[in-house]
């Protein structure tokens, strides 16, 4: 593992160049051209003079987002309960956040949200932006969610909404589907009627809806952590893990960075028209990149550095742009992988090929891909890699937690479970997201993936039971022989 990323000059997604073919418009063109990337995520426009190309703030909120819900689960949700009672104006905040966001409100929400609405205090006021930072004396320059990017939610984007489920069903919680109604969603065909979303493709929302609701009740109940259940569940770290994958990698995988969709826009004029000064392709790249949530000098820095800190004032005025200037938490959860994870380096793989597809999008600009074709099938390579380094940092994720959650067993004391719940939760949460993957781009089949959550099942073990131990460790080594994990995985 190296410790500053400098670009490499080849990345891992050299390994499938054999598919490259010729040019889209010429046939001399060699099959793997010299690419050269810059080490930051800085692209001028190539349709506007004086102008970025680089634009993704649609994904900086859907990450703020999902932190949001986090802190918020977190925080005392039963005063400030703007007349309700305290199990309404749980869901009620809940859902300012996971449907209103910056979108407008839903029935859900008191028709409001985060742009007019306090989701802690339910005040008639605006949501700040709860991050955390570390550099001092600095502000967030998109401090509260009237200056985060509008019209964004998490609802509108979770998979079976947005897209179908990736692996034609929800694997891992046994959840009924229920009828999520376009008011909720804003989906809507292609003759703009409205559509609701029934079977396998609400399992998803219904699980967030379960979790909400479980918190909701347990605040009323009057329990000192409505986040965490009797039964050892951790709502706030299900939710947020969950959304990693059911949000942020399900777009990636499914919509942006997928071959045969994103990766086949327009790269030939400005997008919407001519009115924006990127290529429809160029954006969709970046809506990729957006996801994984790196800052644009990602690279700059090494992964103790990242680890310890999300946000570096890279201009020094004081003031963390989100959009540049931040790390949000799957980029994060690379580099803490990167430090247990013998052999591997997936903060530098995936940047360097998130860098190196976007200079060959620039370098093709005028020319729009052809499926199978030229630049195409280079940038397809660079897909590939990013995506099943992803799904592999959640692999990694979950055997990381496993070891945690079989050291917290051993450690049970009668009623003090310590950390199993928050364990155990982002052990489940990291394993539910590795299904939010098209099985062309991942490691595991479905058949695998049932076998593990079969194994992990849907709540910890109490006590040092030594049934559901030996289960975790099959579930480990399930992992380590299917993504070929190197080295002794108890120890990460």
């Amino acid at each position: 593992m190296q410790l500053i990323k400098g670009i490499s000059i080849l990345s891992a997604a050299v390994l499938l160049a054999a598919c490259g073919g010729s040019d889209s418009d010429d046939d001399d063109v060699p099959t793997n051209p010299v690419v050269n990337a810059p080490t930051t995520y800085t692209f001028t426009s190539k349709v506007m003079d004086d102008e970025s190309s680089v634009s993704y703030s649609g994904q900086v909120a859907r990450n703020t987002l999902i932190n949001e819900l986090k802190s918020l689960i977190g925080s005392d949700l039963t005063t400030d309960l703007g007349g309700l009672t305290v199990e309404a104006a749980v869901k009620q905040k809940l859902a300012l956040v996971y449907e209103g966001g910056t979108n407008g409100g839903t029935a859900n929400s008191g028709d409001a949200d985060l742009t007019n609405k306090n989701a802690y205090t339910l005040a008639a006021q605006v949501t700040q932006v709860g991050l955390s930072k570390k550099t001092p004396e600095s502000t967030f320059e998109e401090a509260d969610y009237q200056a985060i990017s509008s019209g964004k939610n998490l609802v509108s984007k979770i998979a079976g909404v947005d897209n179908d489920l990736a692996r034609g069903e929800f694997v891992g919680w046994n959840i009924a589907a229920v009828t999520i109604p376009s008011s909720v969603t804003g989906k809507v065909d292609s003759n703009d009627n409205p559509v609701d979303i029934t079977g396998e493709n609400s399992k998803p929302h219904a699980l967030v809806q379960s979790w909400f609701d479980a918190v909701a009740a347990n605040a009323a109940a009057g329990s000192v952590k409505p986040y965490v259940s009797d039964t050892g569940l951790d709502y706030k770290q299900l939710t947020q893990k969950f959304l990693l994958g059911a949000v942020a990698f399900s777009q990636a995988s499914n919509d942006y960075l997928k071959d045969s969709k994103g990766l086949l826009k327009g790269n030939s004029a400005g997008d919407k028209d001519g009115t924006k000064p990127y290529t429809s392709l160029e954006h969709q790249w970046d809506e990729g990149f957006g996801y994984f949530g790196a800052a644009r000098d990602y690279n700059d820095y090494t992964d103790a550095e990242l680890k310890a800190r999300k946000d570096n004032d890279t201009n020094g005025d004081t003031v963390i742009d989100l959009d540049s200037e931040y790390t949000f938490a799957m980029a994060q959860y690379a580099n803490k992988r990167d430090d247990s994870a013998i052999g591997s380096d997936y903060s530098k793989t995936i940047m360097d090929a998130f860098l190196k597809g976007r200079q060959i999008i620039q370098d093709n600009f005028g020319t729009d891909p052809e499926s199978g074709q030229g630049y195409h099938a280079q940038l397809a390579a660079e897909a590939k890699t990013i995506i099943m380094n992803w799904e592999e940092i959640f692999a990694a994720n979950v055997i990381h937690y496993i070891n945690s959650t079989l050291d917290d067993m051993a450690a049970v004391d009668g009623d003090d479970l310590g950390d199993l719940p928050k364990h155990w939760s982002e052990m489940k949460g990291f394993a539910l997201a590795l299904q939010f993957n098209q099985q062309v781009t991942s490691a595991i089949s479905l058949a695998q993936l049932q076998q593990l959550h079969t194994l992990l099942g849907e709540a910890p073990a109490l006590t040092n039971d030594a049934d559901y131990r030996g289960q975790l460790e099959e579930a480990r080594d399930l992992l380590k022989s299917t993504f070929e994990f190197e080295g002794d995985v108890t120890t990460w």
